[in-house]
């Protein structure tokens, strides 16, 4: 079975030959004539004419196939090396992450096709390996966060059953709270993995952000007035209904407060402004405390990530909040984003006003 190198080889000869062809039948048919009246002059018959003109002609069409033949063979070699050599590079790596290697990338070439044929390659690469650097980091941190309380569960039910401490109070208690660790990190995937499809089936009705948004501030009040977090609304008297899955939304919006919360330190504020646009509305959750690096904002939408990873689950969360508000807010056809800068850092979120 033939090669595309050979194929392309052998179109560009088929085209040397038949151009060849055409000057033969043209000097043949339409110069001849011409030919023999200019060597009858110097030719003792016409015959003896006849013959010097073939023999030229032969000699010239010879002469010139050939030169066809080579400049045709040139043309396909480099038209060949020129097509194929990124194909082949192309190939290449494509065995080398199909082996594992997926820091595997090649060069764009200059061709607008090839270039873009190399650099969608080169995107797709970067987006598995950052695929599988993720997978590597979540099952790091989902053994993590099941050891602590699998091993303290297993030292107090070793204990009980070998009788060395009798059961308490206060030893039920911890055994309840490591395994509401359990049952909430449990529950926190099965969310992540099912929230997009949950969040398509439901019904969609009227809702207005603000009441969503002055819910989730008054549930987190407490812990924000023990805290001396002062927390202020800005909103938009003319803020339009959205027509949205209400829990949705509300999950949306606990969440970030909940992370706003969570990075503001005592003594801080945290501010929401909602404001009305064309064809949907806005809202923007800002809070004081450390700024995210630039490079880390766009994975603070990942699952797991931590912009801290010394931070615990206790102390920085599932790292799966930001993760759900994208997944509803995309649901809704909405979208996110996030800047921080002067100690200060903003998430937000733009929901359409037509489910």
């Amino acid at each position: 079975m033939s090669t595309l190198r050979v194929r392309l080889v052998l179109a560009m000869l088929a085209t040397s030959l038949i151009a060849a062809g055409v000057i033969l039948a043209s000097v043949r048919w339409f110069s001849t004539e011409q030919i023999m009246h200019l060597l009858m002059e110097g030719a003792t018959s016409e015959a003896e004419a006849r013959a010097m003109v073939d023999d030229n002609i032969a000699r010239v069409v010879a002469i010139g196939a050939v030169a066809g033949v080579v400049l045709g063979g040139v043309s396909a070699w480099w038209l060949a090396r020129r097509v194929l050599r990124p194909v082949a590079r192309l190939t290449e790596a494509t065995h080398q992450l199909t082996a594992g290697d997926l820091a595997a990338r090649v060069p764009e070439p200059s061709d607008r096709e090839l270039r873009d044929l190399a650099h969608a390659f080169n995107q797709m690469a970067a987006t598995l390996e950052r695929v599988e650097e993720l997978r590597t980091t979540l099952v790091a941190d989902v053994a993590h966060e099941l050891r602590t309380p699998l091993t303290v569960l297993r030292g107090y039910t070793e204990a009980l059953a070998d009788g060395v401490v009798e059961p308490s109070g206060e030893m039920l208690r911890t055994v309840h709270a490591e395994i509401e660790r359990l049952t909430r990190l449990v529950e926190a995937l099965d969310q992540l993995a099912r929230n997009d499809e949950r969040t398509r089936e439901r019904a969609r009705i009227e809702v207005d952000l603000g009441d969503v948004v002055r819910r989730a501030l008054s549930l987190a009040a407490p812990d924000l007035a023990n805290r001396a977090i002062s927390v202020r609304i800005d909103e938009s008297p003319d803020l339009p209904r959205l027509m949205a899955d209400p829990d949705g939304i509300g999950q949306v919006v606990s969440n970030l407060v909940q992370n706003a919360a969570r990075y503001t330190a005592d003594g801080g504020d945290i501010s929401v402004h909602l404001r009305a646009e064309a064809n949907g509305v806005a809202c923007a959750i800002t809070n004081s405390g450390a700024e995210i690096p630039s490079n880390e904002i766009p994975l603070i939408w990942e699952r797991f990530h931590r912009v801290d990873p010394s931070r615990t689950r206790a102390t920085g969360g599932a790292g799966i909040g930001l993760a759900i508000v994208r997944q509803i807010v995309e649901a809704h056809g909405g979208e996110v984003g996030a800047r921080s800068g002067d100690g200060r850092t903003e998430i937000w979120f733009r929901l359409p006003i037509a489910g």
